[in-house]
């Protein structure tokens, strides 16, 4: 690997429930069998969380982090992000205004972010 993570850009929306959850826990097993382990996760159309699933997304966190990789948020409302502070989970998790800022965060431009799984997964 040249050092460099392949990431991953999960664009959510409506509402953040055990179903949502589901499905990333499904994507996270997904990029780490292609072995891309950067995840970003954009919020920005996202009208509610369901506070009794954010456990379960520091675990999906937890699951890419024994791979070297990591999940990083971006475009989460203040009214999301006191969800996430009232859980106690928010400190888990780098948190960026904008997907272009996450992206930057793992060290890569936007247009280097992946929006398709990769084939045959």
């Amino acid at each position: 690997m040249d050092g460099q993570l392949k990431i991953y850009l999960m664009n959510l929306e409506g509402e953040i429930d055990a179903a949502k959850i589901a499905e990333i826990n499904r994507v996270v097993g997904q990029l780490i069998k292609g072995e891309m382990y950067g995840l970003i996760l954009n919020f920005e159309a996202v009208e509610h969380v369901n506070f009794a699933v954010l456990p379960s997304l520091v675990e999906e966190k937890g699951r890419l982090q024994a791979f070297g990789g990591d999940i990083r948020l971006a475009g989460l409302s203040d009214y999301l992000k006191n969800i996430f502070k009232t859980t106690g989970v928010l400190e888990a998790f780098q948190v960026y205004d904008s997907v272009q800022q996450a992206a930057k965060s793992f060290g890569v431009s936007k247009d280097k972010v992946a929006t398709n799984l990769p084939l045959g997964l």
